[in-house]
């Protein structure tokens, strides 16, 4: 009978003191693979900001490019839209051309 090794964590004393850095790293890595945030919450008793701060602060960069929102300056909006309503592009065309979500 093989008996799997559970890891420990350090268990935080009150609401005041950290989480043990390889539980975060351990639900920083879950919500990646596809763990639901809401779900992480609840599992692991978290605050509701808790989880979005790790994200940005341990995340992965393949994690971080696919969140971080791209701003353009009003210049790019200006050229971007009379480039629609001059007929060069339609919005689909438009949003190819100028890598917009």
């Amino acid at each position: 009978m093989k008996h799997e090794e559970q890891e420990i964590y350090a268990k935080r004393d009150n609401k005041q003191s950290r989480y043990d850095k390889r539980l975060i790293l351990k639900i920083v890595q879950e919500v990646e693979n596809g763990l639901p945030r809401k779900e992480a919450t609840r599992i692991y008793d978290l605050g509701k900001n808790s989880i979005s701060s790790w994200m940005r602060e341990y995340g992965s960069n393949k994690y971080q490019e696919t969140i971080k929102r791209r701003s353009y300056t009003k210049l790019e909006k200006r050229t971007i839209v009379s480039a629609i309503e001059q007929g060069r592009f339609n919005v689909k065309e438009a949003k190819i051309a100028y890598n917009i979500k």
